[in-house]
């Protein structure tokens, strides 16, 4: 089959448009952040010197260690919280959405846990866990977790009746309609879940590296703010923005390959 020129072409138009937004995006930002540097109204660094100020600290250590082993920590806390929000977190959500009596004993709970925040966890983990790595990685897994479930949740009671219906009609246990029809439909509300649960993740870390943490992006940022080093900060905020990037557009691309009618 002959593909259409004319769709051909416009996709080719369409990406190319994509990128050139997306540069001049992120080129309007720099220069946005350039001038409110130089405006002399504000402490803030310009972006070169923030650039600069990443590159010289690169090979240095900075509290015994170098700067990579501080963000490798900060990566290994995230992925670890992560890896287990999703393992607990979208098989208590699909549950939820399918089952009623679980729905109807453990949604009560889930709902007046959910609204608070994840800082709030800080005294109570600090009293029972002390201040080591565990610590950190529950207050992180308390943020993740939420959106993880909540998605997970959603994306099982949105799926259509009629779905289920037709997979009724073929004779399909409850176990097949829930693995072959269900949960091939929620997985585009799970994935946007796990997303979601990146972001809040990389937001929760500078909370739960201040448990008397020595390294990570968010005790560089705590070190930046309490010697007034402000452009150690921003590079810790930067670092960040970066890793969240990367996560965030790693798990899309993860997406489309676990569901290739998305690829459009």
């Amino acid at each position: 089959m002959k593909t259409n020129p004319l769709l051909k072409n416009t996709s080719i138009g369409y990406k190319f448009f994509y990128y050139i937004s997306s540069t001049f995006a992120l080129i309007l930002f720099l220069i946005l952040w350039h001038i409110t540097a130089i405006s002399g109204k504000t402490m803030l660094p310009t972006p070169a010197d923030t650039i600069w100020r990443l590159i010289t600290i690169w090979g240095t250590e900075i509290s015994n260690q170098p700067m990579i082993a501080h963000v490798g920590m900060s990566i290994w806390r995230i992925v670890s919280a992560l890896i287990v929000a999703v393992l607990f977190g979208i098989p208590f959500g699909v549950a939820m959405g399918w089952n009623k009596t679980f729905r109807a004993v453990f949604k009560p709970i889930f709902e007046t846990i959910r609204p608070v925040p994840p800082i709030a966890w800080v005294p109570l983990v600090t009293l029972w866990f002390g201040t080591g790595e565990i610590p950190r990685i529950i207050i992180i897994f308390m943020g993740v977790l939420m959106p993880i479930v909540v998605n997970s949740y959603a994306g099982v009671s949105m799926v259509p009746r009629l779905n289920i219906d037709v997979g009724r009609s073929f004779g399909a246990k409850s176990l097949d309609m829930l693995f072959d029809i269900v949960l091939p439909s929620s997985l585009g509300a799970i994935f946007a879940g796990v997303r979601t649960a990146v972001g809040t993740g990389w937001m929760v870390l500078l909370a739960s590296e201040m448990l008397a943490a020595k390294s990570g992006i968010g005790f560089l940022i705590m070190q930046g703010t309490n010697n007034s080093d402000l452009e150690l900060a921003i590079v810790g905020m930067v670092m960040i923005g970066v890793m969240g990037a990367l996560f965030a557009y790693g798990f899309d691309y993860l997406e489309r390959w676990l569901c290739p009618w998305k690829r459009s």
